[in-house]
């Protein structure tokens, strides 16, 4: 059985909320950006978890990228905030840095150390 026949399209603040999720916005951010109340983006997240047949946002949000129903660029996501020298700022932000460990031998009976 298709589950893609079944799923209903969802309403234009539906797909906002969700949107804003897929962001990795909380509730509360969500409902400062749309003007609503927390409420208000609960019940409409619980809505597209019931047209979408998902168990929590992430399988929500999958289902509807998936099927069409929201756009999620990742990229915008990872690129928001970085201004003219992003090329700069995504060297040091996603560089890796050499971790330096100390290991402590205990009970040494060879003496060796």
């Amino acid at each position: 059985m298709n589950t893609a026949k079944h799923l209903r399209p969802l309403a234009p603040r539906q797909a906002e909320a969700l949107t804003h999720r897929a962001r990795g916005l909380s509730n509360r951010e969500t409902a400062q950006a749309m003007q609503c109340s927390v409420t208000n983006v609960s019940n409409l997240l619980a809505e597209c978890f019931y047209k979408l047949h998902a168990r929590n946002s992430t399988d929500a949000v999958a289902k509807a990228v998936k099927h069409g129903l929201i756009q999620f660029a990742l990229l915008t996501c990872v690129l928001s905030g970085i201004g003219a020298d992003a090329q700069d700022q995504l060297r040091t932000r996603f560089q890796r840095r050499p971790t330096v460990r100390t290991i402590r031998i205990r009970n040494n009976r060879e003496g060796i150390a």
